[in-house]
């Protein structure tokens, strides 16, 4: 690990020499275009190409008022990617014998909510919500049902909360009977590994992952000098419309982590490794139980793995109120491509993947 920080220290002082390689210069200049077309107020990207970092660089600033320009540090909420770093959790509760994907979730929910509805929870299994195969809908938590999209939440989702909406869910399908993706079960899948831990969330994400892979700025809540590198979010239907970061309570695990450029990087290739050395026992490998999404595509643990033909790449994202990330990476050809942004839309996912196929 220590290594893999020296590397990235490296270049940071060799891209602030402007020192990048031709293709480098390509993407850079491809970005500044994508950025100034469509009036995006702030980027942040990570590239990897044959293992090495070849581009980590950020665009505009911090807000529209600000003249401080955002760089790698600079700090955004993550949306549904999110759902990759619980997964990485729950792998780890998996690897230790605290968690069991094929039990019914009832065996690790406290017993009043056990109470008023086993009959429906006990036909789900964690992988069943891990892999979006278990027929909670997406606002089953009334945090998504109350909220306004592109709208940020303020008001926060407490375990009160979520435990009142837990007592009265009803599912939409029977459980492993199809794929729908579903924000409330990954907020379910965070709530159980605080229950059988006894560690909160915020505890979990750096225990299993920021300590683990040295991610500094990767987090539930910041603290006063992180917030001071915060990127203002916009909408994404009208980029000169500030809002704010949300306040998701216990609905983070889903929607709602904190990271930058530098943290994703940084864990993109580490995964890019794990990946191509099939190890088997990392929770990084988010991909071992999945279920069909149609047209080649396969959800896991928070990640998705696409097949065309021979070529298998992974990768997730989110956009919420504001900020949006894409991340992607091909492990045969060494390659990954991390995008974070203040105002989102399809553009995001569209440059990414085209930079992500001509590395």
């Amino acid at each position: 690990m220590m290594n893999l920080t020296f590397y990235l220290l490296t270049l940071l002082i060799v891209t602030s020499c402007n020192t990048l390689s031709k293709e480098s210069k390509s993407i850079d200049k491809k970005i500044e275009e994508v950025v100034a077309d469509n009036n995006i107020p702030s980027l942040s990207i990570g590239v990897i190409k044959n293992g090495k970092i070849a581009l980590i660089k950020g665009y505009g600033h911090l807000s529209r008022e600000e003249s401080i320009k955002v760089d790698e540090n600079s700090i955004f909420q993550i949306a549904s990617q999110s759902k990759m770093f619980t997964g990485i959790i729950v792998n780890n509760l998996i690897l230790e014998g605290t968690l069991n994907i094929d039990k019914p979730i009832t065996a690790y929910l406290p017993n009043e909510i056990i109470e008023d509805s086993k009959k429906t929870l006990s036909k789900i299994t964690l992988k069943n919500i891990l892999n979006h195969s278990a027929g909670i809908p997406s606002d089953a938590c009334s945090i998504y049902s109350k909220r306004i999209e592109g709208e940020a939440w303020l008001k926060g989702y407490s375990k009160d909360d979520l435990i009142a909406d837990l007592k009265k869910l009803s599912l939409e399908f029977e459980p492993n009977s199809k794929f729908q993706y579903s924000n409330s079960g990954y907020v379910i899948v965070g709530f159980i590994c605080e229950n059988v831990s006894g560690l909160s969330y915020k505890e979990l994400l750096r225990k299993y992952v920021a300590d683990t892979y040295d991610l500094k700025n990767t987090a539930v809540s910041l603290s006063s000098e992180q917030k001071s590198i915060l990127v203002t979010p916009y909408k994404k239907d009208n980029r000169e419309i500030a809002t704010k970061a949300s306040n998701m309570g216990m609905a983070t695990p889903a929607s709602a982590i904190y990271s930058n450029a530098i943290d994703l990087t940084k864990i993109l290739l580490e995964q890019i490794n794990a990946y191509r050395k099939e190890e088997t026992q990392n929770p990084l490998i988010l991909t071992h139980q999945t279920s069909e999404m149609g047209q080649g595509l396969h959800y896991g643990f928070g990640l998705i793995k696409e097949t065309k033909g021979n070529d298998i790449k992974y990768g997730h994202g989110g956009d919420a109120d504001g900020f949006a990330c894409e991340y992607f990476l091909n492990p045969k050809k060494n390659t990954g491509v991390v995008i974070l942004t203040s105002s989102g839309g399809s553009w995001v996912g569209q440059l990414a993947n085209n930079i992500l196929e001509n590395l």
